[in-house]
């Protein structure tokens, strides 16, 4: 037993002053004595006042072993030698203890050495943020990229949006989006991702930034080459025909470079000639019809923002849509609150609404036919932000094609001009949300609009 000694003691001293003690009674009050009981009750107090001692002393250094750990200082001399086995013993435990603690200090400090010098080579921006926005640990990336040093405040990111700093302080939410993209004055773009450290005493909020420029301009340059296709495709369908059938209606009317004589055409060749400029005009009228489509998304009105009522907003749109066709025999479910504020363009919104109910009504076409067709409309307040839902069990859009389905002018319908989905998309952003595909639990196919 390592602490015998301590144990041997304190029990000796416990046995003394109770032995003293009982000694001193007998002899004060059964002898009358009191000479003698004086010079025992002295040596009681000299007992107790050697016991106390003996455990200030002990505890003392145990007093100084504990501060010097909060303090994560390990330099504390404990003696080893002090004449006493019993307080050698408790020593030795304290020193064992103190070599532990300075070994895992050690072992702490080489960790930390080792992450922050990978943290500091990253690519990645990374930095950290305190309850009261200043910045308290910052590696070169993210000095490089937003032009922020340890102990700024975050207001500091103004410079680069207005918003940003409110981004990184705003209390983060399992449902909000923790992510945005904002650009510098250099013309980076870069994408801030938040995440959030809780601890017993404090919040940190640890924020990664990098730089998606290329990413991004590839994906603008990708977009840009499917839109020049669907417009050359589109032109070239309706070009083509006018030009096969204008040769054809010419040579009808001009031989050798010469036009023909009246009265040689024949009436087969007017009626040709008048079926041809029909087609014609058929074509030039929907060429017409698609360069005003094109017109209507690359002109987008500034949206004319007021407070709006999204449940009674949503409510006259239904009744708008209750004239299309296929309404009727489809099942309108409205999960609504009684009332829904925010602010927005009420104009541009219905709009949006109105295109994604008419495209969930044409998935229950004729020849996509379903039992029970449901169109489900819901709208909640989520956290900081507004969602719309509106959903239709019709026929899943095959993920192939998801990708797609925002691109302007793609459409899969034979009589479609693919605009309507890409005319909201960009509605949306104009609107400071966006719209997403996305599937609900009843296998529903749900297009999410965010306010």
């Amino acid at each position: 037993m390592t602490n015998k000694h301590f144990y041997r003691a304190i029990i000796l001293r416990l046995i003394s002053i109770v032995g003293l003690t009982m000694m001193v009674s007998f002899l004060f009050f059964a002898k009358e004595n009191f000479i003698l009981s004086l010079i025992l009750m002295l040596l009681v107090i000299a007992v107790v006042i050697n016991t106390i001692a003996y455990f200030n002393r002990t505890n003392q250094w145990i007093a100084f072993f504990l501060l010097g750990i909060e303090n994560e200082d390990t330099t504390l001399k404990i003696p080893k030698k002090t004449g006493n086995k019993a307080i050698d013993e408790v020593f030795k435990g304290l020193h064992r203890l103190n070599e532990m603690f300075k070994k895992t200090k050690i072992e702490i400090g080489t960790q930390e050495q080792y992450y922050r010098s990978i943290i500091n080579q990253s690519a990645t921006g990374l930095f950290s943020v305190n309850e009261l926005g200043r910045i308290i640990s910052i590696n070169p990336a993210a000095e490089k990229l937003t032009g922020l040093i340890s102990y700024h405040h975050v207001n500091t990111l103004e410079r680069i949006d207005s918003t940003l700093p409110t981004f990184i302080q705003k209390t983060i939410n399992k449902k909000d989006s923790s992510s945005a993209i904002y650009e510098n004055k250099h013309g980076q773009k870069l994408l801030f991702k938040i995440s959030q450290i809780t601890t017993s005493e404090k919040k940190i909020k640890l924020v990664v930034v990098s730089d998606i420029t290329k990413e991004l301009d590839s994906r603008e340059v990708d977009a840009w080459i499917k839109l020049a296709r669907t417009l050359s495709h589109e032109i070239m369908n309706n070009i083509a025909p006018i030009t096969t059938l204008s040769h054809v209606i010419l040579n009808y009317f001009v031989s050798d470079g010469t036009s023909v004589s009246a009265a040689t055409i024949k009436q087969g060749t007017v009626d040709n000639a008048i079926k041809g400029l029909q087609v014609i005009e058929e074509r030039s009228t929907g060429l017409l019809k698609f360069v005003d489509n094109y017109r209507k998304f690359t002109k987008l009105p500034e949206p004319d923002l007021k407070n709006v009522d999204l449940s009674k907003l949503i409510k006259k749109t239904l009744l708008v849509c209750s004239g299309l066709d296929g309404y009727k025999k489809v099942l309108v479910e409205e999960f609504l609150p009684e009332s829904l504020f925010t602010v927005t363009d009420d104009d541009l919104l219905s709009q949006v609404l109105i295109n994604l109910i008419k495209n969930a009504l044409e998935t229950y076409s004729e020849e996509n036919s379903i039992d029970n067709p449901i169109i489900q409309i819901k709208a909640k307040k989520e956290s900081n932000r507004i969602k719309i839902d509106i959903c239709n069990n019709g026929n899943e859009i095959p993920t192939e094609l998801r990708e797609q389905i925002f691109v302007p002018f793609f459409t899969t319908k034979d009589s479609g001009s693919g605009i309507g989905l890409s005319l909201s998309k960009q509605i949306m952003i104009k609107l400071g949300g966006d719209i997403v595909l996305k599937s609900n639990s009843r296998g529903f196919t749900c297009f999410s609009l965010y306010l």
